[in-house]
């Protein structure tokens, strides 16, 4: 009797998941008909770099619409907390981006703001490579906003 309330119970359970609603965050990236044109880069190197390898990726040749874009990246790493010896033991990492987006005569301005924060790490080496790495991932998150908002406001 006992099996047969598990598995009822185990299949109304798989039922209500599979039938949630659920739908992928980044769907409307399906309809995109334009290309991306990046004309200039200022400001950080390693953010710039990384930008512009994901904004690569929406580079169509055949597209009827071409969007020029000018890249200005700014990131900093403030102290937030120090032990009693003055030793540094957390930080804000902070990343402010200006996209500047053309096509033909009218242009617009995105900014976009992203901030994470570490705690100290001995390690100088490990240190840089973790914040490489926040880098990569606030550019992810960036370029990511960035299609959203040219393919809602086309």
């Amino acid at each position: 009797m006992s099996k047969i309330k598990i598995t009822s119970f185990l299949i109304i359970i798989i039922f209500f998941l599979n039938n949630c609603g659920f739908t992928p965050q980044y769907a409307g990236f399906k309809g995109i008909d334009f290309s991306l044109n990046i004309n200039r880069m200022e400001g950080d190197r390693e953010l710039n770099n990384a930008i512009k390898s994901q904004l690569d990726r929406y580079n169509k040749k055949q597209s009827i619409k071409i969007i020029d874009v000018d890249i200005k990246s700014k990131f900093s790493k403030d102290i937030l907390s120090k032990d009693s010896t003055g030793k540094a033991t957390k930080y804000n990492l902070k990343a402010n981006f200006e996209f500047t987006l053309g096509t033909g005569s009218v242009s617009r301005t995105i900014k976009m703001f992203e901030e994470f924060k570490i705690d100290n790490i001995e390690d100088n080496v490990e240190e840089n490579n973790y914040i490489k790495i926040i880098k990569r991932n606030f550019a992810e998150i960036v370029s990511k906003k960035l299609i959203l908002n040219i393919n809602q406001n086309r």
